[in-house]
């Protein structure tokens, strides 16, 4: 049977440009300054924001609407389309890593309500590479933890794009954007 380890911020879901306008609100209405929000983060945030205010916002807005933000277009589909097929899916995500994020406790609610199937899933990971040793296709949106898989296991490495990612060049990891694309490559 064929595994795939799935991230989950940014590669089935777009983390950063959901929670980018509500850390701009908090910026301007609660805190009454007028920040640059760094959207490069899995929690957008200004970088003049004090640990307080960041932990305020992670607190009261990043782990009470993580279990809204919008799915990427066509990654329930095929995703349900690798479990149709026999792929064993597994999810692995760095969320509840740190103290103030609790966003790792409401993963299988989020899976479930998207209709995502799953066979596991791995939280608090922070070298996901140490998880892959019998995955055939690990999935992520982080140079890190590409190159890592890449460089540290047999897996085949897929990168998903986004505005960090979009000017790296690897040609052993297939980079690409769309789900369709990650269907077709994995089942060629």
């Amino acid at each position: 049977m064929c595994k795939i380890a799935i991230d989950i911020d940014n590669t089935i879901c777009d983390t950063s440009d959901f929670f980018g306008p509500i850390a701009e609100n908090y910026d301007r209405n609660v805190l009454h300054k007028n920040n640059i929000i760094n959207y490069d983060k899995i929690v957008p945030r200004s970088n003049n924001w004090s640990k307080e205010e960041l932990a305020y916002f992670i607190e009261n807005y990043f782990n009470k609407e993580s279990i809204n933000i919008p799915i990427k277009e066509d990654a329930v589909t095929y995703i349900n389309k690798f479990k149709e097929l026999g792929y064993e899916i597994i999810f692995i995500t760095n969320r509840g890593i740190k103290d103030d994020d609790h966003t790792d406790l409401i993963v299988p609610e989020y899976l479930e309500k998207n209709n995502i199937p799953y066979d596991s899933i791995i939280i608090k990971s922070n070298d996901k590479y140490m998880y892959l040793d019998d995955v055939d296709y690990f999935i992520d949106d982080a140079i890190r933890n590409c190159e890592d898989a890449l460089e540290k296991t047999n897996t085949k490495v897929i990168m998903m794009e986004t505005s960090k990612t979009k000017d790296y060049e690897n040609n052993k990891i297939f980079k690409t954007s769309s789900w369709k694309e990650i269907f077709n490559y994995i089942t060629r």
